[in-house]
């Protein structure tokens, strides 16, 4: 099961960090197109501590699952806010309307 944490607004957002052994990397992925088909957002990590990505769209929303993923199946995250996960499984997200850019940073140990 997926795990999601939502906020409308994530201040603070780090686009690449190195802390090696002192605790997680952080890495900044390049803007991902979100479109009306299942779009990987991040593939299955073990290393993974957690994945926070950002619907950059002002007025379509996106959801968000494992591979069962579709327009009306998964979390619901609305256009401008942000979600977090920390499932270290597959994580797609598909657009309820228009193609939507979304951005992504990940924690890995």
């Amino acid at each position: 099961m997926m795990k999601l944490l939502l906020s409308a607004a994530f201040a603070g957002l780090l686009l690449a960090s190195s802390a090696g052994a002192q605790g997680p990397t952080i890495t900044g992925i390049a803007d991902i197109t979100v479109t009306g088909a299942a779009t990987v957002l991040r593939g299955a990590n073990n290393a993974r501590e957690s994945l926070s990505c950002t619907n950059n769209d002002a007025t379509v929303n996106i959801r968000v699952a494992g591979s069962n993923v579709t327009a009306t199946r998964g979390q619901r995250v609305a256009a401008g806010a942000t979600f977090k996960t920390e499932s270290k499984g597959s994580v797609q997200a598909i657009s309820e309307g228009a193609n939507v850019a979304v951005s992504c940073t990940e924690e890995t140990q």
